[in-house]
């Protein structure tokens, strides 16, 4: 049987407050991966919009290409390095298994309900070539 003293830290010990420190910080890492998503996702879908904005938009679109096709070679296709650290944090929290999408677990709270994965993914592979190709086209059509 364990002693007293190894079954929780007392309260108010060191131990105590760096695993409440510990918490406190994967819980805003959290948070803040929910924003960085977010805004990811509306910069991607909406960026090329705002002419100003094209060039940045182009390199976030990059990005998102090295992410989903260059790491994804041996991560799986459509892998994003975002989700896979926000996933890490939610498994530190011991929160339930997000699933492997991002935009899957949005739209499920979104939507409070179950939607279907196939149906998300060819929005979002439709939205993010179609806003890459007009912002590639657009940009180069300012260009010349």
């Amino acid at each position: 049987m364990p002693t007293p003293s190894t079954r929780h830290p007392p309260e108010g010990s060191d131990q105590h407050v760096s695993a409440a420190l510990r918490i406190a910080m994967l819980k805003l890492l959290d948070t803040l991966f929910h924003l960085a998503h977010i805004v990811v996702i509306l910069f991607s879908a909406f960026g090329w919009l705002y002419p100003p904005a094209r060039l940045a938009h182009l390199c976030l679109q990059g990005l998102i290409l090295f992410s989903w096709f260059g790491l994804g070679i041996n991560k799986g296709w459509t892998y994003c390095f975002l989700t896979d650290l926000h996933w890490r944090v939610k498994r530190r929290l011991r929160q339930p298994d997000p699933g492997e999408s991002y935009v899957k677990l949005l739209a499920d709270k979104l939507a409070g309900r179950d939607v279907d994965p196939m149906l998300l993914w060819k929005a979002t592979v439709g939205v993010f070539f179609s806003t890459t190709a007009l912002s590639a086209l657009l940009e180069l059509q300012s260009r010349l």
